[in-house]
């Protein structure tokens, strides 16, 4: 059972588990890609990995506190949300807490940091530019969320991320703090009251009531245009990743539940239509999978598979062939109910990790008015009907965006 308490105008998610030695904990911050200033795409991003690098009250940076008491921390950065994540020893939690949120709330910084982190960064996009696993998902949201910034990637790239200075960072920062929602969740075996206790030290009570939730802060307020659909009319010589989708319903839209479903009907398991399509008949792909992204104004349906060059227009077609044929058709019984089986095991199992459910529990939280229930998600997921997937699969069809890397010479 979750207990839902305040902190000021922080909502804060307790799951007391007495059995645990550890507790799980994520501060969320509805901040993200899309809230990047113009011009300097990135921001949040570089942002998140200051806030665990740098020195936290002229000491050791956050990531080492926490690692030096042996328990392990980390953030993340998405197209609405910071996340700050750690899971250590029961009683260390309250004290770990407090290391969180002064390190998201007090932000100090030197120049001489800044450009340190920022080659770090620099780094980690070299990387991902390297890697068409990668590049083939930033240029589908670049299609599917075309001249919006959902459609930026989050990291930004060398030039944007070049552009932004001290100034840029602390004004970032200070907006994000005045307008966007913050929400904790903790998830173990430490006592409610230790957190609670804990709680009236961190300064998160202070932090003023969010503007609005989840996009809709910031200078991503605008929701994202039609979509335009896109088909690959030119085919790389190298082993080649595909990426197939479209948009999908919001985080608070109970259609999304569909879509969840669809993603697993047309999945990576041996139970799925596309596997036994690309895997069992054909021999397409070894590497393939779906999932469906819900932020707070739309979403992202994707299917993304990698697969050798002369098998990559095969693979599109029969992509897209399974995808009509359940948008015409709709699909079996016994097809549906592996589909919904799935997407139930894997919420139990999200639900049933500390880990997964503190960071389910911030992030959705900052997003939508309600914190993430399990249990309604379960049921709902158990009332999908066919025509609801049918109706998915054609939304999907009518509007198809597909992309590939490497691109082609």
């Amino acid at each position: 059972m979750t207990q839902q308490l305040r902190a000021g105008n922080v909502p804060v998610l307790l799951s007391h588990e007495p059995r645990l030695r550890t507790t799980s904990l994520c501060l969320a911050l509805g901040f993200g890609g899309r809230h990047d200033p113009p011009g300097a795409e990135g921001t949040a991003h570089l942002f998140e990995h200051l806030v665990m690098s740098r020195p936290l009250d002229g000491g050791a940076p956050l990531c080492e506190r926490v690692e030096r008491a042996g328990g392990s921390v980390n953030a993340r950065t998405g197209p609405e949300t910071l996340l700050i994540h750690a899971q250590v020893l029961a009683e260390d939690a309250p004290q770990t807490l407090e290391w969180m949120s002064r390190a998201l709330l007090d932000f100090q910084l030197t120049q001489d940091c800044l450009d340190s982190e920022r080659q770090v960064v620099l780094q980690e996009i070299a990387a991902a530019v390297a890697d068409p696993a990668d590049t083939v998902q930033d240029a589908f949201l670049a299609a599917l969320f075309a001249g919006h910034p959902l459609g930026s990637p989050v990291a930004g790239d060398p030039v944007s991320v070049g552009t932004i200075t001290l100034d840029r960072l602390h004004r970032a920062h200070a907006d994000a703090m005045a307008a966007s929602p913050v929400a904790v969740a903790a998830v173990g075996g430490t006592d409610p009251d230790a957190l609670q206790r804990a709680l009236t030290r961190t300064g998160l009570d202070t932090l003023p009531a969010p503007t609005v939730l989840g996009g809709g802060a910031g200078t991503g307020a605008a929701a994202p245009g039609p979509v335009h659909p896109t088909t690959v009319t030119a085919w790389p010589d190298d082993f080649t990743w595909l990426m197939a989708g479209g948009r999908a319903p919001s985080a608070g839209d109970p259609r999304r539940h569909a879509y969840n479903v669809l993603a697993h009907l047309l999945g990576a398991s041996p139970a799925s239509l596309l596997y036994a399509r690309l895997r069992n008949k054909e021999a397409l792909a070894y590497d393939f999978r779906s999932w469906a992204r819900n932020y707070s104004d739309a979403g992202a349906w994707r299917m993304l598979a990698g697969t050798e060059p002369g098998n990559a227009p095969r693979l599109l077609d029969a992509f897209q062939e399974i995808l009509h044929t359940v948008a015409a058709e709709g699909p079996s019984d016994e097809a549906l109910a592996a589909a919904v089986h799935q997407a139930v095991v894997d919420t139990v199992l999200e639900a049933e990790a500390p880990l997964d459910l503190a960071m389910s529990l911030a992030s959705q939280r900052v997003l939508v008015e309600h914190p993430w229930d399990p249990d309604q998600d379960i049921e709902a997921l158990c009332e999908v009907t066919a025509q609801q997937v049918t109706t998915a699969a054609a939304e999907l069809a009518d509007g198809l965006v597909c992309v590939v890397r490497p691109q082609a010479a």
